[in-house]
Parts: C-alpha cells; sequence; structure tokens
C-alpha cells in the first residue's frame, strides 16, 4: 500500500524558499569572512617571505638565515588546525526539500 505525502500549498512553498534563501545568505556571509581573512593570511605570508626570497636570490645570506629573521618577529606560525576550525562550519549546507 502506497501513502503518497500531500502537495504542499505555493505559500508553504514560497516559506520553505524563504527559509533556504535566508540560510544561503548567511552561509554566504561566513565564506565571504573566512576568504578574507584567507586573503589576508595570503598576503602577510607574501611579506613575510619577500625578504626571504630576495635574500636567496641575492645569494649573500643563506636562505635559512634570512628565513629565520622574519620568523622571530613574535607572530606564532599559523597552524593548519586553526585554518580548519575557521572553514570547519562552511560545509554545513544541507539539502532539504520540502
Amino acid at each position: 500500500m502506497k501513502t503518497e505525502e500531500p502537495t504542499p500549498s505555493l505559500g508553504q512553498t514560497l516559506e520553505w524558499l524563504r527559509k533556504e534563501l535566508a540560510e544561503m545568505q548567511v552561509q554566504d556571509q561566513r565564506l565571504l569572512l573566512t576568504l578574507r581573512h584567507l586573503h589576508s593570511v595570503l598576503q602577510e605570508l607574501r611579506t613575510e617571505s619577500a625578504p626571504w626570497e630576495d635574500a636567496r636570490s641575492s645569494g649573500g645570506t643563506s636562505p635559512r638565515r634570512a628565513r629565520a629573521g622574519s620568523e622571530s618577529r613574535g607572530r606564532p606560525p599559523i597552524s593548519s588546525q586553526g585554518l580548519a576550525q575557521l572553514l570547519q562550519g562552511t560545509d554545513s549546507r544541507r539539502s532539504s526539500l520540502p
């Protein structure tokens, strides 16, 4: 015996669409913040690696010594675990049909 679910009304379908769009907007905002953060991290890494790359290409100073100078600024290294935590909420999109 097969029972069919009642067809949702137009009002219910529109309400479901509004809810989904609102969830997508929240997710878009979260992704935008993540993207901005990643962009700033990349810019910082490029800035920090520029003197190291210059020293490496000039051959005057050993790359290890040049890199050690940029690492001793008191800033902790960027961890992949911190990045994973930042990205953790972005894949929580669920597909729920009305």
